[in-house]
């Protein structure tokens, strides 16, 4: 009677679950997240190579993965500053390059005038020394005669009286003054240039080449040969 009541009661007989099955879905590990970022590597290696596109690229995608940000920052650093590197060159290289493209045009285009010589005439200096004794030559004149007018360019200029005196174009003062024939004057025949130094103690008078009269002014070396025309 138990054991028809016992089998009436247990339909079907349980059957426990194997070990194994109920251990390894148990106790299954999760999946392990990578270490590192390769994003971020990828991107730090081409900022420092200079390869910033593909650094800013790899730096904004490496924000995605849970690891290695503080890489992707860092690649994104320094692949803005090659950026703006390489604006600053390029603005400050285009003005630089057009500055040295105008400066050149201008250069081309500026007529090329060659420098003139500056001729500087040669300066004689005075000869002290007396000239040679030769006969100088004397304007011809005419015969002038002693109170006759002469014309103000042949002030100091020697000619011969009728009676061979010696007459000078000489300017007088007053009433009756102007540029007349005066003498007679005794004139040495030395030849000498004006503005040259004299002696005071010896000749007094000279003549130049073109037949006007000197006179011996001033005292010890300061004296010199000066145009007789009073």
């Amino acid at each position: 009677m138990a054991r028809t009541e016992r089998g009436a009661t247990e339909r079907w007989p349980e059957v426990a679950p194997r070990g194994r099955d109920w251990e390894s879905e148990e106790w299954e590990e999760p999946q392990r997240a990578p270490i590192v970022n390769p994003y971020a590597i990828i991107a730090l290696v081409a900022a420092l190579l200079g390869l910033f596109p593909v650094a800013l690229v790899f730096g904004l995608v490496s924000f995605s993965h849970p690891r290695g940000r503080g890489l992707a920052v860092f690649a994104l650093l320094i692949g803005l500053l090659e950026v703006a590197a390489l604006v600053g060159f390029v603005v400050l290289g285009g003005n630089g390059l057009r500055d040295l493209v105008n400066r050149t045009d201008r250069a081309q285009t500026a007529p090329a005038t060659a420098p003139q010589a500056v001729r500087t005439p040669a300066i004689v200096p005075p000869t002290t020394s007396a000239a040679a004794s030769s006969t100088p030559v004397v304007a011809e004149a005419g015969t002038p005669a002693k109170g006759q007018v002469c014309a103000e360019n042949q002030v100091g200029l020697i000619g011969t009286a009728g009676d061979g005196g010696t007459l000078i174009c000489l300017f007088k003062s007053g009433v009756n003054g102007g540029y007349r024939w005066a003498g007679p004057y005794t004139v040495a025949g030395g030849v000498q240039q004006t503005g040259t130094s004299c002696d005071p103690t010896g000749q007094k008078s000279a003549r130049t080449t073109d037949g006007k009269a000197l006179v011996c002014e001033g005292q010890g070396r300061n004296a010199m040969w000066v145009p007789w025309t009073e």
